[in-house]
């Protein structure tokens, strides 16, 4: 069943139980046991079903060490943007609810890192689709691209942590904003000055 080439599915349990033996080994002090967790990495990371495997990994706050999460974070952010084109729109579109959902709620620093630096990715491909949708001139988008806007949730999402009372907040707001340069465009230019006044006041 090949269906994992064009939606977004929940990852079963055997592949999320996979994933999260192997991330673990990768946080050891043994390079030989290392060693082995990439070498059976390898095939598995070219399957695009690796992605929703890793992301349960990731949102297994309270069930998975934090260590582990933190890497999880690290290798989805390497290795989605060589799948995300291969999935549907509404795919994608739950695929960023997800990423979302973990900024919002995930309280330990470097696995919140870890997620803006999945988002910036993801920001980056759908700006890029965004571009190529609306420009004439641009190679055709492929059937299932994401047409036009970019990812308007991720600046709303923005504006509002910049806003928010809560310091930690502004920052995540801040970081967002800093891994995502190349990508932000025009989305954020007529609320620059509200942005500014509530990230530096």
């Amino acid at each position: 069943n090949h269906n994992y080439n064009n939606n977004y599915t929940m990852a079963s349990p055997e592949d999320v139980s996979q994933m999260a033996s192997l991330m673990l080994a990768l946080t050891q002090p043994d390079t030989e046991t290392i060693r082995q967790a990439e070498a059976t990495l390898k095939p598995i990371l070219k399957d695009a079903r690796c992605i929703p495997a890793l992301l349960e990994v990731l949102k297994g706050r309270g069930v998975q060490p934090n260590g582990v999460r933190h890497v999880s974070a690290i290798i989805l952010r390497k290795r989605i943007a060589g799948h995300y084109a291969k999935f549907d729109a509404k795919s994608k579109a739950e695929l960023k609810t997800e990423v979302l959902g973990v900024l919002a709620n995930e309280p330990e620093r470097p696995v919140r890192g870890g997620v803006v630096g999945i988002a910036a990715t993801i920001a980056k491909m759908e700006e890029q689709d965004s571009s190529v949708a609306t420009n004439p001139n641009a190679i055709a988008a492929s059937p299932d691209s994401s047409t036009g806007g970019g990812w308007p949730d991720l600046w709303q999402f923005v504006a509002a942590a910049a806003s928010d009372p809560h310091p930690d907040a502004r920052e995540l707001a801040f970081w967002i904003l800093s891994e995502t340069t190349e990508t932000i465009g025009l989305h954020l230019q007529a609320q620059f000055q509200h942005l500014s006044d509530a990230l530096f006041r």
